[in-house]
């Protein structure tokens, strides 16, 4: 109880304050972690893109095969320009053209790839997850800018995801023309939602 002409709060007042901040701290902290688990993959994801595209242009420019391949399960990679002959980096004649190193794991992002042309056309393929390991998988871009292998060796489908319970996924494909596209399935694809997965 307050003395006349004293001011300041009450042992209850600051009890009550102190109580209110816990109560929105721990409804606040799981959502903070998922929002920032959902950023990694999104990163992750537009790293990925990025490198599929810089080796694309690069197999156009040069002329030559250039191969993206994963070096990490969680988005790791590297590029380089493939000699005669070779189906994988690194080798004897080629030369690494870029690398991305992830974040090794440590923050629980989860890279699946798949080879399979049913993962990437028909009604729902992006439903199920794919479960492929990413680690020396990759895609071989040929002087056209193409997938050399499509539907072979070939990775055709990229999903990232985390290891945490109800985490975001993106899914990436690469089609037969080379194209590299990104949607979200949790969003349904409309004219005024194109981020979603067909």
């Amino acid at each position: 109880m307050k003395r006349p002409g004293m001011s300041g709060f009450t042992i209850i007042e600051l009890m009550v304050s102190i109580s209110v901040i816990g109560l929105l701290l721990v409804l606040g902290i799981p959502t903070y972690e998922q929002w920032t688990q959902n950023t990694r993959i999104r990163t992750a994801t537009e790293s990925i893109q990025n490198g599929l595209r810089l080796a694309r242009n690069a197999a156009a420019q040069q002329a030559t095969n250039v191969r993206f391949q994963f070096t990490s399960a969680a988005g790791g990679w590297e590029i380089c320009s493939l000699a005669t002959g070779e189906a994988a980096c690194p080798a004897a004649g080629s030369s690494i053209l870029e690398q991305y190193t992830g974040d090794n794991g440590s923050d629980g992002l989860e890279i699946t790839t798949s080879t399979a042309v049913a993962t990437v056309t028909g009604n729902g393929w992006y439903t199920a997850t794919v479960a492929g390991a990413a680690v020396g998988s990759g895609v071989t871009f040929s002087s056209l800018a193409r997938p050399s292998n499509y539907g072979g060796t070939d990775v055709l489908r990229i999903d990232a995801s985390a290891t945490q319970a109800g985490a975001r996924r993106l899914v990436t494909t690469i089609s037969a023309g080379g194209m590299v596209n990104m949607c979200d399935p949790q969003i349904t694809f409309s004219a005024t939602s194109t981020q979603g997965c067909e």
